[in-house]
């Protein structure tokens, strides 16, 4: 039911994706009726998929949907090199303030916009050295992204394997919006492969 729903409410990006797989050199699933939209793009010496997705959340007595864009690739499991990237909110000054710190990577204006958490500080900090890079986190990143463990209970989908993972809330169905989280995504999974050679 929510697939189908996603699928009458977000049929209007389904252009927007395919031309942007063509334009990438990806490939395009052109989704049948009921199933989630799907680019692939092969980069840094893996995957990056690019999915619409939808889920279902109470809301009193009402279930909701809500709907998200997920960027994602696929990493050899190294626990020490997993991190998260989000926005600065007020609620993560306060833990600051009590605490809770965050990496800092010594340029003023990202560590004010961007909360940054990892196993390795050393490692994050290496990742986000780069100045394009941060300079295209401050102008265009949106939502969060990590390089997580994907363990659920007593399952593990890709074995050996970790997911780096951007989640955009909504479906992105403005062209220059997906290329910008794209550029962003890949700039992303390029350092942190360059930064586990070192």
């Amino acid at each position: 039911m929510g697939k189908r729903l996603h699928r009458l409410l977000h049929a209007e990006y389904l252009d927007v994706w395919q031309a942007f797989a063509g334009e990438v050199g990806g490939s395009w699933n052109n989704p049948a009726y009921g199933e989630d939209a799907r680019i692939e793009v092969v980069h840094a010496g893996t995957t990056i998929v690019i999915e619409s997705d939808v889920s279902l959340i109470m809301v009193g007595k009402v279930m909701v949907p809500v709907h998200s864009t997920i960027l994602s690739a696929t990493l050899p499991t190294v626990p020490a090199h997993r991190f998260s990237v989000s926005r600065a909110t007020f609620a993560a000054s306060v833990a600051e303030w009590f605490g809770q710190l965050d990496i800092h990577v010594d340029d003023a204006e990202f560590d004010k916009a961007f909360v940054l958490k990892g196993d390795t500080p050393d490692f994050v900090r290496r990742l986000f050295a780069d100045d394009a890079l941060r300079a295209m986190y401050l102008a265009n990143f949106e939502g969060s992204l990590a390089l997580k463990d994907d363990k659920a209970f007593f399952s593990d989908p890709t074995p050996g394997l970790d997911p780096l993972e951007l989640t955009v809330s909504g479906i992105i169905d403005k062209p220059e919006r997906l290329r910008a989280q794209y550029a962003l995504f890949a700039a992303t999974l390029t350092r942190v492969v360059q930064a586990e050679q070192v």
